[in-house]
């Protein structure tokens, strides 16, 4: 009876010191181990298929992931260089597309003419006098609307837009005006050519408007614009003068 005692006191002391070291716990029919300091990342770590445990951790995943989707829905992101200058320059776009639907028709036609953007095209009074006259066929010694030669053009051209009174002659008014290098023309200088040959001097004369284009009387088309880069016009031109 001694013995049986004192073996039941060992067997009793034994499992009370496995059990302090690794408690055992039941949950519901299954069995949760944890050791008696559990870590933060054991919790909820269970044997068998705790249903409950694991909808728990969804509902938690789904929280977390609720509320750094939140943050990232309310967080802004900082403007670059090249936005903040796109919404500056909202205003003068608006302004801009407003001014270009105000723009006169004759602007769009000339704007076309002589391929410059439309914006730049605004002297009403240059286009009206040049659309009055734009299409009248050519008569050699004419001066109106009926029929005009080159210099005839120059010559009322001058006066209309200008009021400055030139020779009648493309010859003498070569020689009367200012002798100017063609990358300094600007509107309202002449241009002479030499239609007859190097020898034959000046023979047609033309206004000079902008982007190396000019206005006159051409034989074949009337009054008409056309560019000095123009292969026939290229190689007979003959230097540009400026009325002072």
């Amino acid at each position: 009876m001694k013995h049986l005692v004192i073996i039941l006191s060992t067997l009793l002391t034994l499992t009370f010191s496995a059990n302090a070291r690794s408690p055992i716990n039941m949950v519901g029919n299954k069995i949760a181990v944890k050791p008696s300091q559990t870590p933060e990342f054991l919790d909820d770590i269970a044997i068998g298929d705790d249903e409950g445990a694991q909808d728990d951790k969804k509902k938690k995943s789904s929280s977390k992931s609720a509320t750094g989707s939140d943050k990232k829905k309310t967080k802004l992101a900082a403007l670059t260089p090249a936005e903040k200058e796109e919404l500056r320059d909202i205003p003068r776009k608006h302004e801009k597309t407003i001014g270009i639907e105000l723009t006169p028709p004759l602007s769009f036609k000339y704007a076309i003419l002589l391929d410059q953007p439309v914006e730049m095209i605004n002297d009403t009074k240059l286009l009206e006098l040049i659309d009055s006259w734009y299409g009248t066929k050519y008569k050699y010694g004419g001066d109106s609307r009926q029929g005009v030669d080159c210099s005839g053009f120059t010559q009322a051209f001058m006066l209309s837009y200008y009021d400055k009174n030139i020779p009648r002659n493309s010859e003498e008014q070569y020689q009367q005006s200012k002798h100017i290098k063609k990358k300094k023309l600007r509107q309202g200088d002449l241009v002479f050519f030499r239609t007859k040959g190097k020898r034959g001097g000046i023979s047609h004369v033309g206004v000079y408007l902008c982007n190396n284009k000019f206005v006159h009387a051409s034989t074949s088309s009337g009054v008409m614009i056309s560019d000095l880069e123009d292969d026939y016009y290229s190689v007979r031109y003959a230097g540009a003068g400026r009325i002072e």
